[in-house]
């Protein structure tokens, strides 16, 4: 069942979700760890967000690396190229932003906010992206499963903290 790639990429993206599931969990049922799992799931968000811009690079470099038939790629195609190698490296500083944020600032809510803010654009520029046949229809699904499982958690966490409900 696992043997094909993006059936793995399933597993892996499912079990990559379990972190924000389970400090969410922690943050809303035990008032006191929460301080610490909120640092925890800023933490673990912004690993997560450089990644999703690694993989941007992922595919820009996949078509200039071997390009079909060892053509040239046209000017367009280089172009769009550029694009991604520019957008892969936005989620990894919005993400190292909001660390910054939470861990030197003391700014757990407005960690969760760029955070939020970062996945949501990274989910925004990868559907602009299918529509211009740069992205894989199976793994913008893949990933739009994955976003809100994220982006709900993290508003979770927001809300919960603002409220008055938790400390961050």
């Amino acid at each position: 069942m696992f043997r094909q790639p993006f059936m793995m990429a399933v597993l892996l993206t499912g079990l990559g979700t379990l972190p924000f599931l389970f400090l969410g969990a922690i943050v809303l049922l035990y008032p006191l760890e929460s301080p610490v799992a909120v640092q925890l799931l800023i933490s673990y968000s912004a690993v997560v967000l450089s990644f999703l811009g690694a993989v941007h690079w992922g595919f820009a470099l996949r078509d200039t690396a071997h390009p079909v038939g060892g053509e040239t790629l046209p000017p367009a195609v280089l172009g769009a190229e550029r694009q991604l190698l520019v957008f892969g490296v936005v989620p990894a500083i919005i993400g190292w932003v909001a660390l910054a944020v939470a861990l030197h600032f003391s700014a757990p809510r407005l960690a969760l906010f760029l955070l939020l803010v970062g996945f949501f654009l990274t989910i925004v520029v990868e559907t602009i992206g299918r529509g211009r046949n740069v992205v894989a229809g199976n793994y913008l699904a893949l990933r739009w499963g994955a976003s809100i499982v994220v982006l709900v958690m993290l508003l979770v966490v927001l809300f919960a903290i603002l409220s008055g409900m938790r400390v961050g």
